[in-house]
This record gives C-alpha cells, sequence and structure tokens, in this order.
C-alpha cells in the first residue's frame, strides 16, 4: 500500500509541474491592479499625452510596486518635467502630481532651438500652442538671466517683448511688440530699464520708435 502511494504522488506531482505556468500564476495573483491613473497640475504638457503613457507601463501593473523612481524612469525622456509626486489610493487609483519647469523664452542660437528655463537650463524646442509666444532670444544666452531678473524685478511687462537681440561687444537690444526697440548699454542696463518704463508712462514719447541707452549718461531718441 505504501509503495502504490509513493507512486501516486509521484504521478501527481509529474502533472502538476508538467502544467505549472509561472507567469500566468503570477498574472492572477498579481494585487491590487491599477485600472484608474490621473494626472494633476499639467500646465504645458497635455494630459493625454501623459494619460496614454502612463496607461501603456502601468495599467494592470501592481499598485504596490509603482514609486517615484519608476514614474522618473517613464518620464525621462520629457525634459520639461522637474519632479513628481505619487498617491496611492487603493484598491486600484494611482495619482500623479507633475511639476513642470518654466520656460521664459525660445533660445535660438545658430541652428539650434531651446526653451529657456529660470534656472537657464536649455530644454530642446518642440511645438506647444502655450509656449509659443514666449519672447525669442537671438544669439547667445550669456548673461540674459540678469536682463530677465532687472525685468521681473522692475515688474516690466514681459508680454509686451517680442524679442531679445544679444552683441558680441556685451550687450542687448530688446524688441517690444509695438515695434519699439531698447538698445541697453553694456554695464548698468538696470538704469536704463527703469528709465524706459518712467518714459512710457509720458504720451510725449509714444512717436518714438527706438530708446537708445548705449552712450553712458544719455538718451537717443529717434
Amino acid at each position: 500500500m505504501t509503495k502504490f502511494l509513493i507512486i501516486l504522488c509521484s504521478l501527481f506531482l509529474i502533472v502538476i509541474l508538467s502544467t505549472f505556468n509561472p507567469i500566468s500564476f503570477n498574472s492572477r495573483l498579481t494585487l491590487f491592479k491599477i485600472k484608474d491613473i490621473e494626472i494633476e497640475n499639467t500646465q504645458v504638457i497635455k494630459k493625454e499625452n501623459l494619460h496614454n503613457l502612463f496607461d501603456s507601463k502601468l495599467y494592470s501593473t501592481s499598485l504596490i510596486s509603482v514609486n517615484e523612481d519608476k514614474i522618473l524612469e517613464i518620464l525621462k525622456n520629457n525634459q520639461l518635467i522637474k519632479s513628481i509626486e505619487i498617491k496611492k489610493i487603493y484598491p486600484y487609483k494611482l495619482k500623479i502630481k507633475v511639476y513642470e519647469k518654466k520656460p521664459i523664452a525660445i533660445l535660438n542660437n545658430k541652428k539650434d532651438t531651446f526653451y529657456l528655463t529660470k534656472k537657464g537650463e536649455e530644454i530642446r524646442y518642440f511645438n506647444n500652442e502655450i509656449l509659443t509666444n514666449l519672447p525669442r532670444i537671438f544669439g547667445s544666452q550669456k548673461n540674459f538671466l540678469e536682463i530677465y531678473s532687472s525685468l521681473v524685478d522692475l515688474d516690466f511687462p514681459i508680454t509686451d517683448i517680442k524679442s531679445f537681440y544679444y552683441f558680441d561687444i556685451g550687450r542687448w537690444d530688446i524688441i517690444l511688440k509695438n515695434s519699439k526697440t531698447i538698445k541697453l548699454p553694456v554695464t548698468n542696463f538696470n538704469e536704463s530699464l527703469k528709465n524706459y518704463k518712467d518714459l512710457k508712462k509720458n504720451f510725449d514719447f509714444e512717436k518714438y520708435t527706438i530708446f537708445d541707452y548705449r552712450i553712458k549718461d544719455q538718451l537717443i531718441l529717434n
């Protein structure tokens, strides 16, 4: 009888082991499968694009195994994303809060085009309706952030600016959307910007299109 039981158990194990599929076994035992992914806080990036990306990578995977490193790995090719936060809502929902970098201008440097962020980071250009109205920089971005910081400190209406032109001697021209040009000096450009902002309130200066501050302590109007 004992011998018969041993043979029977051996046959049973052979059948079980020959039909065991660890992949299908694991898939049946996946706990807390993700069925709903919610994207929050996007300003520039289209939510639809992120949804499609995350659905393709995370849908039906386990909520337990998801972490920030895994999400950032999925987003590694998106330079516009600064950081993310995730929240797991059991049994099946994942919330992803996205923090984007803030482009302040479009940099045209020779044949290359980039978005320039507040921290001076260059992001490869891509078509985007929201960013298309950013002012453009022609030439180098050298000391541009100093100019931009001065404009912000003076509460200068940056949305009125069409473009910035850098010259190799180290100075800038600012072209406004109303076709006026501010020619800044190499140094002390803060005073020039402040002076232009004050003059802007005076209607007598509306007829002029060029405000030339290149010569120290002088303003040439044209």
